[in-house]
């Protein structure tokens, strides 16, 4: 669940593009319906954006009650919802101080239910050594620079009350969703290490980018995986 950034993605979808708040507000009911309509209730629901009369879906659900819900987003608004309704809650990128303190206050928020679990995206860029790996994250750099005229149309269409944007806008990247800003770049060893503090932190699901694609995961299958099961 993410309660929209692109103003352009929406408006040619000919949906509107409310304020920052006012987004998370449609996701909250959103849920709030959808849910005990995945379980097979009938639902009645009377709220500022949605109003149902005894309206159900069939068939219901035979296996779970309902998806697991991973919920993005780093505001005030969107932890609240995450506490609330959200099963996962993933992170952008970014450094390791940073992710804990995000845990914490979300998990000394009041929760029904079981236990709030938590994702990171990263960027991974391993080699043998750290040497090795920075030339490698420069490389990259310079070619996302050749992206600089698509950048700007994105930053213009991207809400600026969006906390995602202000944080990934404080460190320099290569990526999506945080990308490089977790730091998951160097050694085979460094990398490993650093997927262990965060797993330490809390972090239990990583959504891990690679470029090109097919190379470079096969690497951390090779070499980063069996450091990490090591440990």
């Amino acid at each position: 669940v993410v309660n929209a950034w692109n103003k352009l993605e929406l408006e040619r979808a000919g949906i509107a593009f409310p304020e920052h708040d006012a987004r998370y507000a449609y996701g909250r009911e959103w849920l709030s319906v959808v849910e005990p309509l995945m379980r097979g209730e009938s639902v009645h629901f009377q709220g500022e954006l949605f109003r149902l009369d005894g309206y159900a879906l069939r068939p219901a659900g035979l296996y779970r009650a309902r998806p697991r819900i991973y919920v993005g987003g780093e505001s005030e608004p969107a932890r609240a919802l995450v506490a609330d309704q959200g099963d996962v809650w993933f992170i952008n990128g970014q450094p390791l101080d940073d992710v804990k303190a995000l845990i914490a206050d979300v998990a000394r928020r009041p929760r029904a239910g079981q236990p709030l679990r938590f994702g990171l995206s990263a960027f991974v860029i391993a080699r043998e050594t750290d040497d090795e790996a920075q030339a490698a994250l420069r490389h990259l750099a310079a070619l996302a620079e050749k992206d600089a005229a698509w950048k700007a149309v994105k930053k213009a269409n991207t809400d600026p009350d969006s906390v995602m944007a202000r944080t990934l806008a404080k460190f320099p990247r290569v990526g999506s969703n945080g990308g490089t800003g977790a730091g998951l770049v160097g050694s085979y060893e460094t990398v490993a290490s650093r997927i262990r503090d965060f797993n330490r932190a809390g972090i239990e699901t990583f959504m891990l980018q690679f470029q090109p694609f097919e190379a470079e995961m096969r690497r951390f299958a090779e070499h980063i995986m069996p450091r990490v099961r090591h440990a």
